[in-house]
């Protein structure tokens, strides 16, 4: 049932980065158009369409709205579909270790970060979304399309949050399959399979 659960949560979070890997791809392209446009009209079959490329301006928005997004992705991917063995580690000394020993290390650090988490969650939220000055803070080149409101600064740390949050129940979920012995840490660590007797 929690492996189900995790895959699930795991391909959603995946087909989110996607679209919003597509979405920095497409602006980025944007951007680049409206800059050498004007350079290139005369390649334009019509004289239209070249009238139509010598207007175009470069458009400022697109920096900080891909580097929004850049921030959205690293966080969702980090918190979600990135698994354990994916990161970098320094393991020659836990991997030395009999099972036991490594079980107890991973259920000793996941119960620690999920402490920390829980801990610095208030704070955090509070710093984040129930400040005057983050509300105050706007990134002057991204408007809401609908009502033309400058975005605030706030949303460009709200994936912290969520990273948390994520971080919170993943390793909830882990410490839960760690508990019941319903583990295979050479699957969620990238460690030695654990012994079997022949």
């Amino acid at each position: 049932m929690l492996s189900k659960l995790s895959s699930t949560i795991s391909r959603i979070a995946e087909f989110i980065a996607a679209m919003i890997l597509v979405a920095i791809f497409s602006i980025f392209l944007l951007q680049i158009f409206t800059r050498y446009a004007p350079k290139i009209a005369w390649l334009a079959p019509l004289g239209a369409i070249e009238a139509w490329m010598m207007t175009l301006v470069p458009i400022g928005w697109t920096v900080n709205l891909i580097s929004l997004l850049w921030v959205w992705l690293i966080f969702i991917g980090c918190s979600t579909f990135v698994r354990d063995r994916d990161h970098i580690v320094f393991d020659v000394f836990v991997n030395a270790l009999p099972y036991g020993a490594r079980r107890f290390l991973a259920l000793a650090t996941g119960a620690f970060l999920i402490g920390m988490m829980i801990y610095a969650f208030g704070p955090t939220y509070e710093a984040i979304f129930d400040s005057r000055l983050m509300d105050l803070k706007k990134i002057q080149t991204l408007s809401l399309p609908i009502t033309g409101d400058k975005i605030s600064i706030k949303w460009l740390f709200a994936p912290v949050v969520l990273f948390m949050l994520a971080t919170i129940i993943r390793y909830g979920i882990r410490l839960y399959r760690l508990y019941t012995a319903d583990f295979d840490d050479n699957q969620d660590a990238g460690q030695s399979a654990r012994p079997t007797r022949g």
